[in-house]
C-alpha cells in the first residue's frame, strides 16, 4: 500500500544528518561524534521499521527501544558537551531516573506488540528539559553567536521535535473524536517536524564553532 509522499520524504531526512557528517567526521568534537553515530542507529531504526511494516510485522518493539537508546545517548552527548560539573550531575541522574521508570514499564506495564505510549510521553519530556539546560548553558557561556554553536542545533531541533509529539499524543484522543481527517493532518504535522528537525541535526553535524 503506497504510503503518503510526506513519509517517505521525512524517513529519509533521517538519512542526510549521518551522510553530511561523514564528510568532516575528524573534525567533529567527541560529542558531535557520538551523537553522529546517534543519528546513523537512528536512520537503521526507522528503515527496519519500514521494511518490517511493509512485510507486514509488528515493528513496535522497535520503537519502545528507540526511545530508551535516544534518551541515553542525548544524555550522553549534553553530558560531554558541557564543563559545567553542576550540569553534568543533573543530566545523569536524570538519565538514570528515566532507565528506571523505562525497566519497571517493560516489566510490568508495556503491552507486547502495541507502542508504549506512557514511555514515549516520558521519553520526550526528559529530551525537553535536558536539551534546555545545554541551551540555558550555552547561552550563559558562549561567548560568540550561539547560531555558531553545533550543540544548539542539536538541542533546538531536540525540543521542537518533542513539543511536537507531545502535543499531538495529548490531543489524539480529541483529535480523532472529531474527525480521522484531522488526525492524518496531526501526522502529516509530525512528518513535517521530522524533517525540520533532521535538517536542524545536520546543521549542527556541519557547524563549525567561531572562536
Amino acid at each position: 500500500m503506497k504510503g503518503p509522499t510526506l513519509a517517505y520524504i521525512a524517513t529519509f531526512t533521517y538519512l542526510i544528518p549521518p551522510v553530511a557528517a561523514v564528510s568532516r567526521f575528524r573534525s567533529l568534537d567527541r560529542a558531535m561524534r557520538i551523537f553522529f553515530l546517534y543519528s546513523l542507529v537512528s536512520f537503521l531504526e526507522v528503515l527496519t521499521e519500514y521494511i518490517l511494516g511493509a512485510k507486514g510485522i509488528n515493528n513496535a518493539f522497535i520503537s519502545n527501544y528507540s526511545d530508551f537508546i535516544e534518551c541515553v545517548s542525548f544524555s550522553i552527548v549534553y553530558s560531554i558537551s558541557t564543563e559545567e560539573r553542576r550540569i553534568k550531575v543533573v543530566i545523569r541522574a536524570l538519565a538514570l531516573l528515566f532507565i528506571c521508570a523505562w525497566a519497571v514499564n517493560k516489566m510490568y506495564f508495556e503491552t507486547p506488540g502495541q507502542i508504549n505510549g506512557q514511555i514515549a510521553v516520558v521519553s520526550r519530556t526528559f529530551i525537553i528539559v535536558i536539551s534546555v539546560l545545554i541551551i540555558q548553558t550555552l547561552l550563559k557561556n558562549t561567548d560568540t553567536l550561539i547560531t555558531n554553536q553545533p550543540m544548539f542545533w542539536v538541542s533546538a531541533g531536540s525540543i521542537l521535535y518533542s513539543a511536537g509529539v507531545l502535543v499531538i499524543f495529548g490531543l489524539s484522543n480529541e483529535i480523532i473524536k472529531h474527525s480521522m481527517a484531522y488526525f492524518q493532518i496531526a501526522w502529516h504535522i509530525n512528518w513535517s517536524l521530522i524533517i525540520v528537525t533532521n535538517l536542524m541535526f545536520t546543521k549542527g553535524l556541519l557547524c563549525r564553532v567561531k572562536k
